[in-house]
């Protein structure tokens, strides 16, 4: 994915807050509007944006009794990776975000970054604590050892 594509996505996109609710209370009358709601009649959890969630909460004050918010980015421009696309071992603790490219077989270890617009070539390992910037390129079955970081070059357009 080239710089300026990536780039015109980061500005134009809408900014978000992504965030987790648990909720308590009498939630058989619950007035969802823009959030996924899971659960059932006494206890649930809201999945959406923060500000839609607290949408949710405010409208439903005399229903909910108790709840618990957990923020899983602050305005954030774009979100992480759906992990199940991939064909690789990605171990707990490492950030991968959209549009990273990771080949089959490849190894992420646990506290690796990895960030927009990289490509992991197949059967690589990116040990513990390694970055790779965004659009950085790693071949097939390298490894990258832990702590070391990878440039890569997304503002200003290489």
């Amino acid at each position: 994915m080239d710089a300026e594509t990536i780039i015109k996505m980061i500005k134009d996109s809408k900014k978000k807050t992504p965030a987790i609710c648990h909720i308590a209370g009498d939630l058989a009358e619950l007035s969802i509007a823009g959030v996924e709601f899971v659960g059932g009649k006494d206890f649930g959890i809201l999945f959406g944006d923060l500000k839609d969630i607290n949408g949710v909460i405010e409208a439903n004050r005399d229903k909910i009794v108790g709840h618990h918010i957990e923020i899983r980015a602050r305005n954030s421009a774009l979100p992480l990776a759906d992990l199940t696309k991939y064909r690789a071992r990605i171990e707990p603790g490492a950030i991968i975000r959209d549009l990273v490219e990771i080949g089959d077989n490849a190894v992420i270890m646990m506290g690796a970054v990895l960030n927009v617009g990289a490509v992991i070539g197949k059967g690589t390992m990116i040990d513990m604590n390694v970055v790779v910037g965004g659009r950085a390129i790693i071949g097939a079955n390298c490894h990258i050892g832990a702590g070391a970081v990878v440039a890569g070059v997304v503002e200003p357009p290489s």
